[in-house]
């Protein structure tokens, strides 16, 4: 049987190659989540235009405009909450995941 030693350090790699992994992902989504938000920012400005108009839908382009720039809002968030230097890590110094990242691995 092997020495427990002799595993240690195989396991710190692994366990540093899965960190540099999560720093990759982490970035990927946060960039997807600043583009969601840009393609957000884009509808505001086409509803509130639409609502200038003053046509019979404007109430609604502008409810459409106002969600939009909220939606977009949390999107910048999730993105700058991604960019830092993550959640909590645990007693092996390892992060537990983000919520997105969760939801990337599973696509």
């Amino acid at each position: 049987m092997a020495k427990p030693d002799a595993s240690r350090p195989d396991l710190l790699v692994r366990a540093e190659q899965a960190q540099a992994q999560s720093r990759t992902l982490r970035e990927r989504i946060a960039e997807a989540a600043e583009a969601v938000a840009q393609v957000e920012e884009d509808v505001a400005r086409v509803h509130a235009g639409l609502a200038e108009q003053r046509g019979s839908l404007a109430a609604q382009a502008r409810e459409h405009a106002r969600r939009a720039r909220e939606f977009a809002a949390k999107e910048h968030a999730e993105a700058a909450r991604l960019r830092m230097d993550g959640p909590a890590e645990d007693c092996f110094g390892l992060s537990e995941p983000t919520r997105l990242e969760v939801e990337a691995q599973q696509l």
